[in-house]
């Protein structure tokens, strides 16, 4: 983990460490520069991730124990989850019980002190005073008590997010291959990034779902003592708002939880568009996947939409609900002969707003965070699928000892890399045993490796040792490869290995298995696929039966050639051992191979053989079907991942990180205006947005008018007792007046009006008017509340559907460099996180702070109007405020962005993982992965922690300016009431809008804060609207014919070629002209340039200089779309996406089932899909993880056999495939694509020798072009060369395809082709 600052925290005093001050010295650093990550301070061990998860693991474990024992219930994630943090979790609530009662005290001292106005004369003035002293300690106490609990409350929330999310990492790397079939990178990357999200809010609310319903009855119980049975019609209708509120709940967790899934889906989907972009790119399927995206983000929205309409409700709820309960209980009350004073309205105002924050706020969002948090706890705690996998392997009886070598042939799907997963304990067994003595190392078929640098890729958490490395290094061939990375082994390969060919991938992942250290046994799943013949025959001798001579290895191969030294030769079909034995003891029985290999490949030349050494150290036995049980010692224990450095091979390393892989853009500064006019821009015009802001005025009139016309109520009626008791001519006496509340009361003022009621019955006060004017108030206020919500959360959720859009558009449209030098964990960030803020976050959060802001300004409007004395302290409050904000947001806005940047890590450790699950799981290096996931955890968590505490620094200074506040309007209203002749109503009124902002201020001031910190997702989404998009789609200023290219001729004119601007050439002034229809076979070692030749072709990126004809068009001014639609390609890593076999093959749906059988049979895949339970409707596991790497390569030959574009370009496709198949695959070719032009890119010579041409690049160069016999002619040339290097000589190549080498010429090619220089005729023209 990166070095972080020393925490103040650790050495602050009691006073310190309540009032935040150990963090002014980091605040005062932020305000001075942009915050960076070593700026972050450190954690405390109990909030490191390994702590915290540690304790939620004991809890787990004895969960899971408890589950054996019972053999009923399965183990409880939340039971665990309790356990964990249950002793933490009681003492937060007693501490926001303590709040709630400080809270409920207030509007009793309001009220006494109201009460004080009402009877001046028979009350001393000191109990003003003592009241106002009271309201003043308590608005004090209660600021401390608040930022206190609630940062004890979020800590909790913290570490359940955080153990979950590592626990759920572990569960990971535990995945069997049936769950990793049924189980996403999408949909187990959006429950780390959102889902566990609402376990930070969580611990906060939880408690309101007692103390809530606790503290109405407490209200209740005050209440009666001044309306009686009336108040039962209030507390019924806040009952009946809390039923309402729970049903909204369990309604939003349902949708909650059918959102989920949707987003699950998009997030997989958007994994796969990522991951597989330069694919779809080269088969212009943009529009197809964009559809796809689109049709599941409609539906998510849809639900999204559903959802905010009930967070509309219960937001005006939340906020009419005092209104609501004043309302009903005062028309009871009246109703039932009461009086309305100023001191018995505002009490219930008071009180009624004091109980509007824990039952109209925390309340239901305590029913919505646990809603949502069950539902993802739900979803992480799902068992690993009890299926059985489906039978592979048939009664394998093999033997394995030490120092011995295993070759594994046969077709493809055979079932050759499942016997490899059963020694890893990969494949349940069904019966018989696997007996594994020894350490494992395993080299996958699909090369893995991680971001990092190559040489941490090949170390793989074991020590450099120099001599060892070189030796490794030399072996495996990388030495030359490494000349030419611009920081050796240093250099940072990036995400997926994006800056290596798929040779060097190979070559890496082979390395990394013969580095490591005491391994014991070597699995390798075709490891020599990737490379050329040359490459192969130095790995194989050097590295296969050089360094790794020692060890029991298996080599499962298709490299035919190289059969003859191997110990023992499986020959593999449909799950079984169709035969076994050496290479001589099967030509003897004449099996098939034999036959094959005789006229294919002939075995590499005798001085090549390495005599084996027949030395055992150790025994491994393998019998029986796939693997049981498995008993070896994995027991290596390592700090991190990452190797031991010196200090300037990091300082290196860090260096050429910077250089592929920059950190993730970080803006600086505050949010900028355009920002959010953007975001608004995107959901509605002038007029929606010009109404939806009359709304928010006429909401905050109204608000404010409804409590103003009680004031006028209780005021008018003071001023009719007054005039009643001036008219009166004589003392009355005092009577006893019932008062409506079931208990007798004497105040002088009511017992006058009785009286002089009695003497003058014409004297009546009619409350009448003033009730239905009250009644049509609170029905208009309900009612434009209720659709400014809905407005505002309508235009919210629209602006993130359009972002979202316009975002996806964005992706699709960016260069291929773009995704090389991103992660996709960083791409994901966007679409998971940031965007799960704009859709449910952000729109809540924006609605707080326009409403309390706008409360905010009605107070004080009001205060000033109505005792313009407190200007004096408004105004400096207002500058201290505006000083503290700004310097407040300066630093906070950095934090947001580091806890932005600090969270794309995890994702992309989480998704590297799951790709190279199987090789984690064989090295045995889950703990140090466990422990660098931590440590990406760890970074995150210290940017959160500053968050936290940083909210809490902000907040509490806050509350102690509302506290001030309200401490001035209290004691101003008793020194100024008689200068300013205030009456009873105004200073009620007055005080009980003062009052409302000890918790509403500082909570609206930090959600103004939190929406400028949630406006950073916006502004990254923002981000990717500028990513510079590749040329356009379509040109119409320069569309070619429709018939175009009707021949398939390619000229390259001084073709340069560079993947980015600026970058170096790794195409170098190719001048190539290939003819229509001939085929043209492109080889040279590996990274020579044979992959860019085609990246240069399908433009993935620009040319630098020169200029590309297929049929005499310069491809350059063409749209993208209308170039590569017409081009089609076999990917050298075969790419499926999740869905049918049908959408895989044919994601347009242009062709009929018949076309479709008909692509498969000429593939040699009919009879498999046919065997499937839903044919071509079976849906494949993401990537096609369900089928071998061979049958995915067929899978993307079938596309290609649909297409039937004029152009074919075929790179590696035939790698991972047997010789037959790879015949099958050559005739299949030559057959169906005869009319074509076909480039094919190979390292098997048997794929490439019956080419009419033979390109030989080398370091971007053409060193050779011309026709096979031509080039085998010149025996120092390079393709000479490489055909002796690979043990053959030229009769043995000549033998590989007579017909093809003796007759250079095709009869059928005695055709004029037109020159490629010569523009193609109009489209009514005859195709050829």
């Amino acid at each position: 983990m990166k070095k972080l600052q020393p925490n103040p925290m650790f050495r602050a005093n009691i006073f310190s460490l309540f009032s935040y001050w150990w963090l002014n010295d980091f605040f005062a650093e932020g305000s001075k520069r942009s915050l960076q990550e070593y700026d972050m301070l450190e954690l405390d061990t109990s909030n490191t991730s390994a702590a915290i998860t540690s304790d939620l693991e004991k809890n787990w474990k004895k969960e899971v124990e408890r589950s054996i024992k019972s053999k009923t219930n399965n183990p409880s994630l939340i039971r665990a989850v309790v356990m964990t943090y249950k002793g933490r979790h009681a003492i937060c609530g007693v501490l926001a019980l303590l709040e709630e009662c400080l809270r409920t005290a207030v509007p009793v001292l309001i009220a006494y002190l109201i009460k004080y106005f009402e009877n001046q004369t028979d009350t001393p003035v000191w109990h003003a005073y003592a009241y106002a002293a009271g309201i003043s300690v308590i608005t004090i106490s209660l600021a401390v008590l608040h930022h206190q609990s609630f940062y004890l409350s979020q800590r909790i929330g913290w570490h359940m997010r955080a153990s979950t999310c590592a626990l759920m990492y572990k569960k990971t790397l535990r995945l069997s291959q049936k769950s990793l079939n049924h189980t996403t990178t999408g949909q187990i990357v959006n429950l780390g990034a959102t889902d566990v999200l609402r376990f930070d809010w969580l611990p906060v609310f939880l408690h309101y779902l007692w103390i809530g319903p606790l503290q109405c009855l407490v209200v209740g119980v005050i209440l009666w003592q001044e309306f009686g049975i009336a108040i039962l019609a209030g507390m019924g209708v806040l009952v009946l708002i809390m039923i309402l509120q729970t049903f909204n709940g369990k309604a939003f967790g349902k949708l909650r939880s059918m959102t989920a899934v949707l987003t699950d889906e998009r997030i997989r989907l958007m994994n796969e568009v990522v991951t597989g972009m330069r694919i779809i790119k080269m088969y212009a399927w943009e529009k197809p996947f964009a559809k796809l995206v689109s049709d599941v983000r409609r539906k998510e929205v849809k639900r999204i939409l559903m959802a905010s309409s009930i967070k509309a409700f219960n937001f005006c709820f939340f906020v009419c609900q005092d209104k609501i309960l004043t309302f009903v209980t005062l028309i009871v009350y009246v109703a039932l002969g009461g009086t309305v004073t100023a001191s018995k309205s505002f009490l219930l105002l008071s009180i009624s707003t004091a109980l509007r924050l824990p039952v109209g706020f925390f309340y239901p969002r305590a029913m919505t965070y646990l809603s949502e948090s069950l539902v993802a706890i739900s979803r992480i705690e799902d068992d690993d699928s009890k299926e059985r996998a489906d039978i592979t392997l048939k009664c394998i009886n093999v033997r394995l000892e030490a120092g011995k070598l295993l070759a594994v042939i046969g077709p493809v799907g055979a079932g050759k890399s499942s016997l490899l997963s059963a020694v890893l304990g990969e494949l349940p067994a069904l019966k018989g045993k696997a007996i594994v003595h020894g350490k494992v190392v395993y080299s996958n078929q699909v090369p893995w490796v991680f971001s990092g640098t190559l040489r941490e890729n090949i170390l793989f958490g074991e020590e450099y040792e120099k001599e060892r490395y070189d030796d490794v290094i030399s072996a495996c061939c990388l030495t030359k490869d490494l000349t030419l990375l611009s920081d050796g082994d240093l250099t940072l390969i990036g995400e997926r290995g994006v800056t290596l060919s798929g040779g060097q991938k190979a070559r890496v992942s082979l390395a990394r298995a013969t580095y490591k250290r005491n391994a014991d046994i070597c699995l390798l799943d075709d490891p020599l696929s990737a490379v050329d013949t040359t490459v192969a025959s130095h790995i194989f001798k050097h590295c296969i039966c050089g360094l790794m001579k020692h060890k029991a290895r298996i080599l499962v191969t298709h490299q035919l050639q190289l059969l003859k030294t191997v110990d023992e030769i499986l020959i593999f079909k449909e799950g079984t051992v169709s035969d076994r034995g050496t290479y001589d003891e099967l030509q003897a029985k004449g099996v098939d191979f034999a036959a094959l290999l005789k006229k294919k490949e002939k075995g590499v030349a005798a001085e090549e053989s390495i005599p084996l050494t027949p030395k055992i150290r150790r025994r491994a036995s393998i019998s029986g079907s796939p693997l049981l049980s498995r008993r070896n010692s994995l027991n290596t224990s390592h700090i991190s991942i990452m190797s031991r450095l010196s200090l300037t091979e990091i300082e290196q390393e860090e260096k050429s990180m910077g250089e592929l892989l920059p950190e993730e853009t970080r803006e600086q500064g505050s949010i900028e205006g355009k920002v959010y006019l953007e975001y608004f821009k995107v959901a509605a015009n002038i007029f929606s947005l010009a109404l939806f802001f009359i709304f928010i005025i006429a909401s905050h009139i109204i608000y404010v008018m409804n409590d103003w016309w009680l004031s006028e109520w209780a005021t008018s009626y003071e001023n009719y007792v007054e005039s009643l008791s001036m008219m009166s001519n004589s003392s009355l006496d005092e009577s006893m007046r019932y008062s409506g509340s079931g208990q007798f009361e004497s105040p002088t003022k009511t017992a006058n009006l009785t009286s002089l009621t009695q003497l003058d019955s014409t004297a009546i006060f009619d409350s009448s008017f003033y009730l239905k004017v009250y009644a049509i108030l609170s029905a208009i206020m309900v009612l434009v509340v209720l659709i400014h919500a809905n407005i505002h959360f309508y235009i919210c959720v629209t602006s993130g559907i359009h972002m979202h859009n316009k975002m996806f558009r964005a992706i699709l449209r960016a260069p291929i460099r773009f995704f090389d030098t991103n992660p996709s964990g960083r791409i994901l960030n966007r679409f998971s996180k940031d965007m799960g803020q704009i859709d449910e976050l952000l729109p809540l959060t924006f609605m707080d702070f326009l409403w309390i802001f706008g409360v905010i300004i009605s107070v004080l409007i009001l205060t000033s109007v109505v005792n313009y004395f407190v200007i004096i302290v408004i105004i400096p409050l207002v500058i201290y405020f505006l000083w503290l904000r700004n310097y407040y947001l300066r630093t906070s806005r950095d934090i947001k962005r580091l806890e932005g940047t600090c969270r794309s890590p995890v994702f992309s450790l989480l998704s590297s993982t799951l790709q190279g699950l199987l090789t984690v799981r064989a090295f045995g290096v889950q703990n140090q992965f466990e422990d660098k996931f931590h440590e990406c955890q760890d970074l995150h968590s210290a940017s959160w922690f500053l968050f936290l505490v940083g909210s809490r620094w902000f907040g509490l200074r806050l509350d102690l300016i509302t506290a001030t506040f309200v401490s001035t309007v209290a004691f101003f209203s008793v020194i100024s009431a008689s200068l300013l002749n205030l009456n009873p109503g105004e200073i009620g009124l007055i005080l009980t809008y003062t009052a409302s902002l000890v918790s509403q201020f500082q909570w609206g001031v930090r959600q103004s804060a939190e929406v400028e910190n949630l406006m950073t997702s916006v502004e990254r989404v923002q981000q990717y609207y500028r990513i510079p998009p590749e040329a356009a789609d379509e040109n119409p200023d320069n569309k070619p014919p429709k018939s175009w290219p009707p021949y398939g001729a390619i000229d390259f004119k001084s073709v340069s070629f560079s993947y980015y601007k600026d970058g170096p050439d790794v195409l170098q002034n190719i001048d190539l002209e290939i003819r229509a229809k001939e085929k043209i076979g492109v080889v040279g070692r590996t990274g020579a340039g044979k992959s860019s030749l085609i990246s240069a072709l399908f433009r993935l990126s620009e040319l630098t200089s020169g200029e590309i004809f297929i049929d005499g068009i310069p491809i350059t001014p063409l749209g993208l779309q209308d170039l590569r639609s017409v081009l089609s390609i076999i990917p050298q890593d075969p790419i499926l996406f999740t869905g049918t076999m049908r959408r895989n093959i044919d994601p347009f749906n242009k062709y009929s089932d018949e076309d479709l059988w008909n692509a498969l049979e000429q593939v040699q895949l009919k009879d498999l899909v046919k065997s499937l339970p839903m044919k071509l409707n079976t849906e494949l596991a993401e990537s096609g993880s369900n089928l071998s790497v061979g049958q995915r390569q067929l899978v993307c030959l079938a596309r290609a056999v649909l297409r039937k574009s004029k152009i074919l370009v075929i790179d590696e496709a035939t790698a991972n495939v047997d010789i037959r198949t790879d015949r099958l695959i050559q005739m299949t070719i030559r057959q169906k694509f005869k009319q074509c032009t076909v480039i094919t890119i190979a390292h098997r010579i048997n794929t490439i020798i019956d080419s009419d041409k033979i390109l030989v690049l080398d370091e971007g160069q053409v060193k050779e072009y011309d026709e096979p016999h031509t080039l085998l002619g010149m025996k120092d040339g390079y393709f000479a060369r490489m055909v002796k290097s690979a043990g053959l000589s030229e009769s043995q190549v000549l033998q590989m395809s007579p017909n093809k080498i003796s007759n250079c010429k095709h009869p059928d090619k005695n055709y004029n082709i037109p020159s490629v220089t010569t523009p193609i005729p109009d489209d009514d023209m005859t195709i050829w």
